[in-house]
This record gives C-alpha cells, structure tokens and sequence, in this order.
C-alpha cells in the first residue's frame, strides 16, 4: 500500500509538468564585401627605371607592397565565391602589370580551413582574373599587416619592341563574384 502511495504521488509531479514552444525563424543574409588596407593612401607610382650605360635594359623599378586586402562572406548553401582583378583604364604597350598575392595570415575564420585557395602569382589586364577562389562563409578579420592577404605590385617588360615613354594612369579594380 505504501508503495502504491508514491507511485500515485510520482503519477501526479509526472502531470503537472508544463511546456511551452516559441517559433524561430532564422535570417542569414548573403554577404560579400571586399576592401583594401593601404598604408596611406591606395594610390601609388610605379616607375620603371632608366638604364645608365648605353646597352643595358630598362629596369622595372620598384614594387608596391602597401596594400592587404581584405573581405567578408556568406554564401547560399552549396554556393562558392572568389575574388577577380581587373584594370580600369589602359595599360603602357609592351608593360604588364603584375599582382603577387601572399599567403592569408590573421585570425579570421572560415579561410583559413583549406576550401579556399590563392593563385599567388597573376598579370592584371582589362580582363577580370580570379586569385581567390572557393570561398565560402568566412572572413579576414581587420587590421593592416595583422589580416588578409598582402599585394604586391610590379612592372614587367612583355615586349620591348612596343614600349614607349610616358606616363599612364589606371585603377586596379577587386570585385567578389558568385561562382
């Protein structure tokens, strides 16, 4: 009898327990934004140099390495992105503009875990070329010289029958485009 007591008292705590449900609905928008981190200023000179013997070749000059660039993304399910250059503007004939892309440093996430990959070395031209690519929900994280990848820029002679002196201006343009 004593052991049909509890019981009874167990069967009762056990019905006046309560629920309660609310509905979630989950929003993740999409995202790509893509930026650079100069140290200054994005706008840079690149200068070939002048041979001082009669003979030798024109040198190259200096590179630009003052630019990370950096970005954010949040892509649909099973989708992918990647990142393209291209040049605005034309380019000196017989001149080609070249972007070496270091390897990604920083704590961001998403990167850095091998679905992502760089084409490190690359010619820039009124053509969009992708250097990143495959990237799927991640981001750099911010900071100049502490995240992202670090661009350098440099001038190479392609043909040296079409050179000519001058000064030209162009803009280096990055866009994060859906795979």
């Amino acid at each position: 009898m004593r052991y049909a007591f509890f019981i009874l008292v167990l069967l009762k705590c056990a019905g006046s327990l309560a629920q309660a449900t609310v509905d979630v609905s989950l929003t993740m928008p999409s995202v790509a934004l893509v930026d650079i981190l100069p140290t200054g200023s994005t706008s840079f000179n690149l200068q070939m140099t002048a041979p001082t013997e009669a003979g030798n070749a024109i040198g190259t000059g200096t590179s630009n390495a003052a630019n990370w660039l950096i970005f954010s993304s949040a892509v649909t399910s099973g989708g992918s992105r990647a990142i393209k250059g291209d040049v605005v503007g034309t380019l000196p004939a017989g001149i080609s503009l070249r972007l070496a892309i270091s390897p990604y440093i920083g704590d961001g996430l998403g990167f850095t875990g091998g679905n992502s990959y760089i084409t490190t070395n690359t010619y820039l031209t009124n053509s969009a070329v992708s250097f990143i690519d495959n990237i799927k929900g991640a981001y750099t994280g911010t900071g100049y010289g502490t995240h992202g990848f670090k661009l350098t820029y440099s001038l190479e002679i392609q043909t040296y029958a079409d050179i000519r002196s001058g000064t030209s201006n162009v803009t280096i343009r990055y866009t994060m485009v859906d795979n």
